[in-house]
């Protein structure tokens, strides 16, 4: 464990503090022919090295810096439009040959793999990563299915309306329902009560759309959004009840 923190540890000053944006930027123009890549993965080496303090063992530190490099050139080579998914996709790559290389180190390969294999088979954890999956997509499909009727309205009231970013309601509502799972399974009731304070002073801006959008628009909206976020809520809390009871 403790190779793993310090090797994730390196890993997060060289990826995120001692990158400048301008090696970022040339490495996504010029991917494997760009010079900055190289310094990073010196970096890497070197940043992990001093890491983990086996000076005379350098081998862990340069693969992990290679594992690093080739890492980045598929993400760059891949990821044209610098998007969340290969975001998320490159930084578990990253943490994954982290954990290889820590458990390489201590000699707990074999024994490591099967302690998560077992962890992963226990009834409660199978639970939680169900409910919390459940928390996600599925109800953002169902919440959208059940408001439809005032999405409709809304449409009809002010066709030209557009004040929202796309999409932007629905990772709202899945980070709120992953809270609201989450507090609910450590028994932080009163935290759900807080979230939704802390949503209510999002809708002010409503009232500052102008006189081009119809009052019954801002008014039906509002229904619509609490409508919305009332059936998501009542769906995490009613998931995440269910799986306390499952295990």
């Amino acid at each position: 464990m403790t190779e793993f923190l310090l090797l994730l540890l390196a890993h997060v000053l060289v990826d995120f503090y001692w990158q400048p944006t301008s090696w970022v930027i040339d490495k996504k123009k010029k991917s494997f022919r760009s010079k900055y890549l190289y310094f990073h993965v010196v970096l890497v080496i070197i940043v992990s090295y001093i890491a983990l303090h086996q000076w005379q063992n350098p081998l862990p530190a340069i693969a992990l810096g290679l594992a690093h490099g080739i890492i980045d050139i598929i993400k760059i080579s891949l990821d044209k439009k610098s998007s969340l998914s290969w975001f998320i996709a490159d930084q578990v790559a990253h943490l994954a040959t982290i954990a290889l290389t820590a458990l390489i180190l201590t000699s707990n390969l074999q024994p490591g793999f099967q302690v998560f294999i077992t962890w992963l088979n226990t009834p409660k954890t199978l639970a939680v990563l169900s409910g919390a999956l459940l928390s996600l997509s599925p109800t953002s499909f169902l919440v959208g299915i059940l408001t439809r009727p005032w999405r409709e309205e809304l449409v009809k009231l002010a066709p030209e309306a557009d004040d929202n970013l796309a999409n932007a309601g629905r990772w709202i509502g899945m980070s709120e329902r992953l809270l609201i799972f989450v507090f609910v399974l450590v028994n932080q009731f009163s935290a759900i009560g807080f979230l939704i304070a802390a949503k209510s002073l999002l809708r002010y801006n409503d009232k500052a759309s102008g006189s081009e959008i119809p009052a019954a628009y801002i008014s039906k909206k509002s229904e619509y959004v609490l409508v919305g976020t009332l059936m998501s809520y009542t769906c995490a809390i009613a998931v995440a009840l269910a799986v306390r009871l499952l295990y």
